[in-house]
């Protein structure tokens, strides 16, 4: 199973974000340059500069929405990686399958963070990988610290995907993130 470091994944995502955003500006530079040496145009009518721009600003804003297309589909395609790896190997007989959703049924019973360690320290024991994958998704959905720490303990590969995974998940609730991307992707006008 590929290890998936939270630090690393923010490093890239936030790499990846300012290469999109930087694409995004030099698109809107671009239409700035091309709006003034339209409206210098001497040779064109008002009503052929007006039309010329609004040309220009479609052609811009399709830009602005294929790059920030290619954001989301960069972002969507992170995320579905690290949930492959936090889920692991998941085999799809009949028993596996089963396995996988007792376990999860069992982790969506369980009441507080206490007893939650406490299923995660049986499940190492028992070496019930499934069981302690499920307990450790509840605890990290749930903001169980304690639970977290023992998932870590008995699951450090699938904890440090979880972890990076978070990172990912939380990027839309990010306001310095969201801010940027209204900025950068804000469809220019035909005017």
């Amino acid at each position: 199973m590929r290890t998936y470091n939270s630090a690393t994944v923010e490093k890239n995502l936030k790499s990846k974000t300012e290469g999109f955003h930087a694409r995004a500006r030099a698109a809107k530079e671009a239409h700035r340059a091309k709006r003034d040496e339209i409206l210098a145009d001497d040779r064109l009518t008002r009503e052929a500069k007006q039309e010329d721009l609004t040309k220009l600003a479609e052609l811009t804003n399709n830009q602005l929405r294929s790059i920030k297309e290619e954001q989301v589909a960069f972002v969507n395609g992170l995320r579905s990686e690290i949930e492959r790896a936090v889920l692991g190997n998941q085999p799809t007989d009949a028993n596996s399958v089963l396995l996988r959703r007792d376990a999860a049924d069992r982790a969506r019973r369980i009441k507080d963070e206490k007893e939650a360690v406490e299923v995660l320290n049986d499940a190492a024991r028992s070496g019930d990988e499934s069981l302690a994958h499920a307990v450790g998704y509840r605890a990290r959905n749930s903001g169980w610290i304690d639970a977290l720490e023992a998932y870590r303990a008995v699951q450090p590969t699938g904890a440090e995907n979880a972890t990076a995974l978070a990172v990912v998940e939380n990027l839309s609730s990010d306001t310095g993130y969201n801010l940027a991307n209204q900025i950068n992707y804000a469809e220019v006008s035909g005017s």
